[in-house]
C-alpha cells in the first residue's frame, strides 16, 4: 500500500514539474537562443564602440548606436534625460538614456546597465563589452517578456571613469531614472570569472590653506606659511594610520605648494581621498581626516578653508541571494566552479551608488589572462578580441536568465530584496 502510494505521489509531483517548469524552460531556451542569434550583430556593435573609443560626457556616437539598437529590438527608448542641473550643464545627460519594455501584465521590474565611455587610450576598461553583453541580454528578455509579468529598464550610463564627479550614474539615480528598480545587472570584464562584489566608498576632500607672504630670508618672522599646514595635515593623517581599519585608504597629494623661495607661500593646497569597503566606516576616517586639516590649521595659525564635496561614492551592499542565482546560471553555461576568484585589489566606482539604493550584481568575466590589469593597453586589445566576445555572450546569457527568475519567481525575488534590506540597515558592515 504505502509503495503504491509512493510511486502515485511520484507521478503526481512529476506532472506538476512537468507543468510548473516546462514553460520556464522553454523560456530559458527562447532566451539563450535570441542571444545567440544577436550576438553576430551585436558583436559589430562592440566593435564600433571599441573604435569611437568617446571618453565620458562624449559618447555620442555609441549612445545613438544602442539606442537604435533597443528600438530595433521593441524597447521604447528615451534619450536627453533630465537630472540635477549642478551635476550636469544645463540638467540635461545627453549621452544617457533609458529603455523600457512592458510584460503581460504587472509584475517586477529588472534594470540592465550600460556603460560605454572610454579612457583617454581607448578602451581599456573593456566598456564596450560591458554595453554589448547587457544589449544581449536585453534581447533576450525582449523574446519572452510577451508573456512574462513584469518589466525591463535599460539604462545607459555615462562617464563611469569619473564617476566620483557625478555626471554618470549619481545624477541618473538623482534624476529618478532607476525608481521601480527590483534589482539591477551590469557586467564587467577582467582577467577572471568573478562574483566578488566589494567596492570600496570613497569621498574627496580638498584643503586649502591661506597665510601670509612674506621674505623669507629677511623677515621670515612676519609670514605665515601655508606650506606649513599642508604639511602639518599630511603628518596628523600618517599617525592615523595604526589606528584604521586595513581596508581604509587614505591618499593625497600637493596641489600647491607655494612660489618663489625665497617667499614665504601665502597659499598652498592638497586633495585626500578616503576610501573603505563599507560607507560609514569610509565616513568615520573622513571626518579624522578633516581633523587633521584643521589641526594644521590651529598648528600654523593659518586660515583653512574647506566644503564638503557635492559628491561621495558610497559601496555597494552585497547581497549573497542574488549573486547565488547568477552563479548557478554561470555554472549551468558552462563555467566551472574553480574558475572563479576574488579579487586582491579593490577599487572605487559610482556603480556603488546604484548597489547602495538596490540589490545589484555586477558580473565579472573573463577576457584576458590573469593579472592582466584594467585601464592597461593590453586589456585595451583584449576587449576587442575573439576570445572576449565568447565570454561576453556567456556573460549576457547568465544576466538574462538570471532577470527571468526575478520576474517569475516571486520567492527567489523576497529572499534577494529581504537580504538587501538586512544588509543595508546595517550600513553595508
Amino acid at each position: 500500500m504505502k509503495k503504491a502510494y509512493s510511486v502515485m505521489l511520484i507521478a503526481v509531483l512529476s506532472v506538476m514539474f512537468f507543468f510548473t517548469a516546462g514553460p520556464v524552460l522553454a523560456d530559458s531556451k527562447k532566451i539563450t537562443a535570441a542571444i545567440d542569434e544577436a550576438s553576430k550583430n551585436c558583436r559589430g556593435v562592440s566593435h564600433q564602440i571599441w573604435e569611437f573609443k568617446e571618453t565620458g560626457l562624449q559618447e555620442v556616437k555609441s549612445s545613438a548606436l544602442l539606442k537604435d539598437e533597443l528600438a530595433k529590438l521593441g524597447y521604447k527608448v528615451t534619450g536627453d534625460l533630465k537630472v540635477p542641473d549642478d551635476l550636469v550643464k544645463d540638467g540635461i545627460a545627453k549621452t544617457a538614456f533609458k529603455a523600457e519594455m512592458a510584460g503581460k501584465g504587472p509584475g517586477p521590474t529588472v534594470t540592465i546597465m550600460l556603460e560605454y565611455d572610454a579612457l583617454a587610450i581607448g578602451h581599456a576598461c573593456g566598456h564596450n563589452l560591458i554595453a554589448t553583453s547587457g544589449l544581449m541580454a536585453a534581447a533576450g528578455l525582449a523574446k519572452v517578456m510577451k508573456d512574462t509579468p513584469g518589466r525591463v529598464f535599460v539604462i545607459g550610463t555615462p562617464d563611469e571613469e569619473r564617476g566620483s564627479l557625478g555626471a554618470g550614474k549619481v545624477a541618473l539615480l538623482e534624476g529618478g531614472h532607476f525608481e521601480g528598480s527590483d534589482v539591477v545587472f551590469i557586467t564587467h570584464g577582467a582577467d577572471r570569472w568573478s562574483m566578488d562584489q566589494r567596492l570600496l566608498a570613497m569621498k574627496r576632500a580638498n584643503f586649502t590653506f591661506k597665510g601670509k607672504s612674506a621674505h623669507a630670508a629677511a623677515a621670515p618672522h612676519k609670514g605665515i606659511n601655508a606650506l606649513r599646514g599642508v604639511m602639518l595635515t599630511f603628518n596628523c593623517v600618517d599617525q592615523l594610520r595604526e589606528h584604521l581599519r586595513q581596508d581604509v585608504r587614505i591618499h593625497g597629494v600637493v596641489v600647491k605648494g607655494g612660489g618663489p623661495v625665497n617667499i614665504v607661500p601665502e597659499l598652498a593646497q592638497a586633495e585626500f581621498a578616503c576610501r573603505a569597503l563599507d560607507t560609514p566606516t569610509m565616513e568615520d576616517a573622513y571626518t579624522k581626516v578633516v581633523r587633521c586639516a584643521k589641526a594644521g590649521e590651529l598648528g600654523t595659525g593659518t586660515t583653512l578653508e574647506f566644503k564638503e564635496p557635492r559628491v561621495a561614492l558610497k559601496s555597494a551592499i552585497v547581497v549573497p541571494p542574488l549573486l547565488d542565482v547568477v552563479h548557478a546560471n554561470l555554472k549551468g553555461l558552462g563555467i566551472a566552479a574553480g574558475e572563479f576568484k576574488d579579487f586582491d585589489e579593490l577599487a572605487s566606482s559610482d556603480l556603488g551608488m546604484v548597489g547602495d539604493s538596490y540589490p545589484t550584481v555586477n558580473v565579472w568575466f573573463k577576457i584576458a589572462p590573469e593579472g592582466t590589469a584594467l585601464h592597461s593597453e593590453a586589456l585595451r586589445e583584449a576587449a576587442n578580441s575573439d576570445e572576449a566576445w565568447k565570454a561576453a555572450v556567456i556573460t549576457g546569457k547568465a544576466v538574462a536568465l538570471s532577470a527571468y527568475e526575478m520576474l517569475t519567481k516571486p520567492e527567489r525575488l523576497k529572499s534577494v530584496q529581504e537580504s538587501f534590506k538586512t544588509a543595508k540597515a546595517k550600513g553595508g558592515k
